[in-house]
């Protein structure tokens, strides 16, 4: 999950998602001593605290699964069956 310092500055800022309950931290059934976080929590648990704060803070969050990226030009593309997001990465 991406940082949401975009969002906070208010640049639009969007998060492709393949799926929420793919990737290591998903599947991790255990995370402890996690900055911020007291106690133990899953990975999925964990995940969704993170993209609940990115989305309040206005980030757009979509699913997507990304096949492409066109990174060579100043506006960067993005390609997904959905569609192709254009936009400027730092």
């Amino acid at each position: 999950m991406p940082s949401i310092l975009p969002s906070r500055y208010q640049l639009k800022t969007v998060i492709l998602d393949k799926n929420p309950s793919a990737g290591a931290l998903a599947i991790t059934h255990k995370i402890a001593n996690y900055p911020g976080v007291r106690g133990e929590v899953t990975g999925s648990e964990l995940l969704e605290v993170m993209r609940q704060q990115a989305m309040e803070f206005g980030t757009d969050y979509k699913r997507a699964q990304v096949f492409g990226i066109d990174a060579k030009d100043p506006q960067k593309k993005v390609y997904t069956p959905e569609g192709t997001f254009i936009g400027r990465a730092h």
